[in-house]
């Protein structure tokens, strides 16, 4: 029967919410116009980015998340990024999450409003993980692992990455907890150009810890200098147009998520897919979150007509 058909008045409606590093925000605004016309998911699954914010939406603590989103300047990115010298990624993503866990609470995803799930991958075998047991915000952790970027998660006696590298887009988990009908947000695209972390990233200096060791402060210090470094390799010197290092890494994650995203969509399609213009944000446009938003907004109303009548 064709989606325009279907009533969702007694269907549970599910959401799957697409990896996308700073694109993620825009999920926020696909929620506001859901509600706003009075369409409640009450299945929601993530990858990366995505499985932040259906976290928050998940756990009631949607307000919270935007709220904190809508602050963030670039500064403030810059500074949630913490160095590390040794393991599989140039940032650990703990100053991260301990920066989610002061704008929202962590809960045991069994305890949550709505059925909540987050998918990552098996580091050691490629298996797709589903996590739907334990904290919350360990689950969003462990789904964000960007190869490369963030360091992997130890859980559960097995090494964890980013849900991207092999469900982008869950809407496969949506349907394994219940979703009759699912709205599908993909925020991959082909990388049509090379990407950049930021236009012009700030001078970021390393900020001194109370009671803090000078060991300490050389290794925030070295931090500092890393991602100077990290920001120049962002444009090769090289020869002129000739990607650098993150751009490299970057669009290559890029190309190899929209792939599998096709791959999966066209197995499993979801019953309506959206996909918010965001091609000129990039890997670390978090401060952004305000066009983001609206942007993911807009993309809902677009399709509204195209919804179910829920009446």
């Amino acid at each position: 029967m064709p989606a325009a058909n279907r009533r969702t008045r007694n269907l549970k409606v599910g959401l799957a919410l697409g990896s996308g590093s700073g694109r993620g925000w825009s999920h926020i605004g696909v929620l506001r116009a859901l509600q706003e016309r009075g369409v409640e998911p009450v299945v929601v699954s993530g990858a990366s980015s995505g499985s932040l914010v259906a976290a928050a939406y998940a756990s009631g603590q949607l307000d919270e998340l935007e709220a904190w989103a809508r602050s963030l300047t670039k500064v403030d990115v810059w500074r949630l990024l913490d160095a590390t010298f040794r393991g599989g990624g140039v940032m650990r993503g703990n100053r991260l999450m301990r920066a989610v866990a002061e704008n929202i609470q962590d809960r045991a995803i069994e305890s949550l409003d709505y059925k909540f799930g987050a998918v990552a991958a098996n580091l050691q075998n490629g298996k797709e993980i589903w996590m739907r047991k334990g904290s919350m915000l360990d689950a969003v952790r462990a789904s964000s692992g960007m190869p490369g970027l963030f360091t992997p998660m130890f859980h559960d006696k097995r090494w964890l990455i980013d849900g991207g590298v092999v469900n982008p887009v869950p809407v496969s988990l949506c349907r394994a907890m219940g979703a009759e009908y699912v709205i599908a947000v993909n925020l991959n695209r082909p990388a049509s150009r090379f990407e950049y972390l930021a236009d012009e990233p700030p001078v970021v200096k390393p900020v001194v810890e109370e009671h803090e060791s000078a060991e300490g402060r050389e290794l925030r210090a070295r931090w500092a200098g890393l991602m100077e470094s990290l920001v120049s390799s962002v444009r090769s010197e090289s020869g002129p147009g000739e990607p650098g290092m993150m751009e490299v890494m970057y669009s290559t994650i890029t190309i190899m998520q929209d792939q599998i995203t096709r791959s999966r969509l066209a197995g499993d399609p979801p019953d309506l897919i959206l996909r918010p213009q965001l091609s000129d944000f990039s890997m670390m446009d978090f401060h952004r979150a305000a066009e983001s938003i609206d942007i993911g907004y807009k993309a809902m109303e677009r399709m509204a007509a195209d919804l179910p009548d829920h009446g």
